[in-house]
Formats: C-alpha cells, sequence, structure tokens
C-alpha cells in the first residue's frame, strides 16, 4: 500500500532533512529540494500529494508552484496541495496564499510535530454543508427536534443572562443534542495563538492559552471562514501507516464552525465527539452551525459590550503565551 508522500521545497536543508526524518518515521514517504526547478520536476515525476514550499525560494517559490501545478494538464487528476511556509505571521499573507490556491500557511519557526498534526489534518476528509432548498427540508428526520432545539437556542441567546453564562450555556447545548466530548468557543488571536472563551465540561478552562499548531481544524476554519466536519477514520487504509507511529494525536470525529463578533472574525465553536461516533448527519453540521451564528449574534449584542473579553479576568489568561522550539527563521 502506497504511503503518503511529502515533497519538502526549502533552501534551509537542516531544516528540510531534520523535518523530513520526523516524518519518515512516522509513515510518510519524503523527498527534499532546495529550490523551484527542482521541485516542478519533483512534482511531475513523483505526484506527491503535499508540497511543503517556501514562500521565497528561488526558481519559483510557493506561489509559483501552486500555479505550475494548477496549469500543467499531467496533474489535472491527481490533487497535489501545497503548504505555503513563510516566517511572516501577517493575515493578508495568509489570505492571499489560500486565495491563490494553498491548502495551508504554515509560519516559520515551527516544530516538526506540528507539521505533521497539519498533514493528518489535511489527510483526513472534511466536508462541508451545502445550502438546502425548501424542497429539500422536507426529507430532512428529526426536523421537529431541530426546530425545537432551534427554539431554545434563540431562546437561550435573547435571556437575560451574563454574557458568560449564555455562552456556557450554549456549549452545553450543543454537546448534549450531539453526544459530544467537549464543546468550546476559541478566539483566534493570530495563527499561533488562541484562547479559551468558554468550555462545556469545564468553566474554569475560561482564558486558557491555547498553541493552534496543535489545532490545524482551528486555523483552517479561521482561515476559510467555512465549517468543517470530519468523520472518525479509524479504517482508514491512506493513514494506517501514520496512525501506526502515533499515540498522541486523537481521530476522532468533529464539527468545527467560524464565529464573528461584531462583523469581524472572532474564532471557532468547535465540538469533539467521542471516538465511537463514525458518522455525522447533515442535521447535527446543520445544528451546531446555527449555535455558532447565535454564539455570533450574542458577542455582538450592544447589551453585552461591557461584558467583552470576560475571559481575559481569568488567572489563566495571565499565563505567558507559548513558544515554539527556537529555530533560525530568515524568510
Amino acid at each position: 500500500m502506497q504511503k503518503i508522500r511529502v515533497l519538502i521545497a526549502d533552501d534551509d536543508n537542516q531544516m528540510s532533512r531534520r523535518l523530513a526524518d520526523h516524518l519518515q518515521e512516522r509513515g510518510f514517504e519524503v523527498k527534499t529540494t532546495s529550490n523551484g526547478k527542482d521541485a516542478r520536476s519533483q512534482i511531475l515525476e513523483w505526484k506527491p500529494k503535499f508540497v511543503l514550499a517556501d514562500l521565497i525560494l528561488q526558481e519559483g517559490n510557493a506561489l509559483e508552484l501552486i500555479d505550475f501545478i494548477k496549469s500543467e494538464k499531467e496533474l489535472r487528476h491527481h490533487f497535489i496541495n501545497v503548504f505555503v511556509m513563510s516566517g511572516h505571521n501577517i493575515q493578508s499573507n495568509v489570505k492571499a496564499a489560500l486565495n491563490r490556491g494553498a491548502k495551508d500557511y504554515i509560519v516559520k519557526p515551527f516544530r516538526p510535530e506540528d507539521i505533521l498534526k497539519r498533514l493528518i489534518f489535511h489527510s483526513r476528509n472534511y466536508r462541508g454543508l451545502a445550502d438546502v432548498t425548501a424542497q429539500e427540508l422536507s426529507k430532512f428526520d428529526e426536523s421537529g427536534l431541530m426546530l425545537h432545539l432551534t427554539d431554545l437556542v434563540l431562546r437561550q441567546a435573547l435571556g437575560s443572562g451574563t454574557l458568560e453564562n449564555t455562552l456556557y450555556n450554549l456549549t452545553r447545548m450543543v454537546n448534549l443534542k450531539v453526544d459530544g466530548v467537549r464543546c468550546s468557543i476559541i478566539e483566534c488571536i493570530d495563527q499561533k495563538l488562541g484562547r479559551v472563551v468558554t468550555s462545556n465540561d469545564d468553566r474554569t478552562a475560561s482564558g486558557i492559552q491555547l498553541d493552534l499548531y496543535k489545532y490545524p481544524e482551528v486555523v483552517h476554519v479561521m482561515n476559510t471562514n467555512t465549517l468543517i466536519a470530519i468523520e472518525n477514520l479509524d479504517d482508514s487504509p491512506e493513514l494506517k501507516h501514520i496512525k501506526d507511529h502515533l499515540s498522541n494525536i486523537l481521530f476522532n470525529s468533529m464539527i468545527v464552525c467560524p464565529v464573528s463578533r461584531r462583523g469581524e472574525q472572532f474564532g471557532v465553536l468547535s465540538l469533539r465527539l467521542p471516538p465511537e461516533k463514525v458518522t455525522i448527519t447533515d442535521n447535527e453540521i446543520r445544528f451546531v452551525e446555527i449555535v455558532a451564528h447565535v454564539v455570533s449574534l450574542v458577542m455582538s449584542n450592544e447589551i453585552h459590550k461591557s461584558e467583552d473579553n470576560f475571559w481575559m479576568d481569568s488567572p489563566r489568561a495571565a499565563v505567558i503565551p507559548f513558544t515554539n522550539a527556537p529555530t533560525k527563521a530568515k524568510k
């Protein structure tokens, strides 16, 4: 059975070799190159599933490689995914790369395990939810229950409680409806740092800082502003080579939806599901999406403006932000 192929295109040979060794030890097949010209040849001949390319690379940088892959007829049916790597943690650069066709944007410096998590995330099949017509609604099961639960969610949002209690109760409702393990609202500060607003299973989690390199699904939803649903793939033959080497990465099902505040991207509503839940229904996805919209409305309500950033008052919010292992980043 063929392993997942990864091509690393970066002129930092030491970093590339260290990353390649880390990925190979965990079930990937990896090659490296230091310039865009050789990367193009490797892509045509080897046809990797992933290309990790530096934004500033001689003879064809990451964005030019994306254009090359899209223009080559020979690669039309190979679905090659390009990760752009850069030392610039600027949201406009991230958006530009994703709009160009990048699958992900990796900020340097990073740890090899950070890349491993991103590769595993993008190796899994995630899906969105298409718009539904009025006729299609009649085919849904549990429609009466969905309407009842939506009514309860809206009543909670329109209640007179504090912002902290309202958001906490909304995460509890999501978790109960979909039988989840944990439902959290997460503020995304930038590409690296997040912060827990509230979580249904632990009210004291409010304010905890998160290393977003450990949560590629959160970064993806933040960058694309679209929801994703990932089903448990314990039997995935493609991931078998990788999972045999891992014990610290959960392959549970999950639903992650974007959350905004006053018209600006804020973060996500993240629902993690138990290992035994291997399928997610459209109704479940739509319900979580509805609650995420309600969370956005609640957080945007002027009534709660005096309570903005209540999670920052938590002692846990004062924890020193994480730092990646020191790595020389010249780009």
